[in-house]
């Protein structure tokens, strides 16, 4: 009867083993339902929000990627008028300069051969003045 009773108290407690795994398989179940109820209509939220701001971030990055493209053929663009700019500038005075001190030194000449004119007819006109006095 040794074996018997042994083989009922190995049975009892591979029942009670086997009732531990339901209970402990129940509680999982209902841990993990709990727990996906909880967390996951906030996952789900975050996971819509997380991919809609990313995809917004990378419109902004592609953006910003362009924009620098458009910056660097702008300052080139810039740089190039700017010297451009400046050369004309340059020119446009030099040349200004010469043709103004052109017209001066023509001004000066023609003024001094009036001057010298108008000093023969000075001295003409007061030689003239003498001889109708005397």
């Amino acid at each position: 009867m040794l074996d018997k009773e042994l083989k009922d108290k190995i049975n009892k407690i591979a029942v009670e083993i086997e009732k531990i795994e339901q209970t402990a398989k129940q509680k999982e179940t209902y841990f993990i339902n709990k727990c996906n109820e909880e967390f996951d209509p906030k996952i789900n939220d975050h996971g819509e929000q997380l991919l809609h701001q990313q995809t917004k971030l990378n419109e902004l990055l592609l953006n910003i990627n362009e924009l620098k493209t458009k910056k660097k053929e702008l300052i080139s663009i810039t740089k190039k008028l700017e010297l451009e700019y400046n050369s004309l500038k340059r020119e446009k005075e030099k040349i200004l300069n010469h043709n103004l001190k052109a017209i001066e030194k023509e001004k000066k000449t023609k003024t001094k051969d009036i001057d010298t004119k108008i000093k023969i007819l000075e001295k003409e006109l007061k030689s003239s003045e003498k001889k109708i006095k005397l």
